[in-house]
């Protein structure tokens, strides 16, 4: 499973969680139908803003994987 599979797998879950349809999110987060659909089969490789939208849509926190190296100062 690649990671653009898991991220499309969250994405379900969360849409349907919140009672969203399809269409109903794509238009919330001003991007096609056919372009989340992708996204949520793994087929595309959604920017950082878009997964921030529909993150936003969705009322869940998109989590910076590289702050906590950062943070710590462990990255030279």
């Amino acid at each position: 499973m690649s990671i653009f599979d898991e991220i499309g797998d969250a994405i379900v879950f969360l849409r349907k969680r919140k009672g969203f349809t399809q269409e109903q999110l794509a238009l919330e987060c001003a991007i096609s139908v056919s372009y989340l659909r992708r996204i949520e089969h793994g087929r595309a490789n959604p920017t950082i803003n878009e997964l921030w939208r529909i993150a936003e849509v969705l009322e869940v926190e998109l989590r910076n994987p590289f702050a906590l190296p950062v943070a710590m100062g462990t990255l030279s």
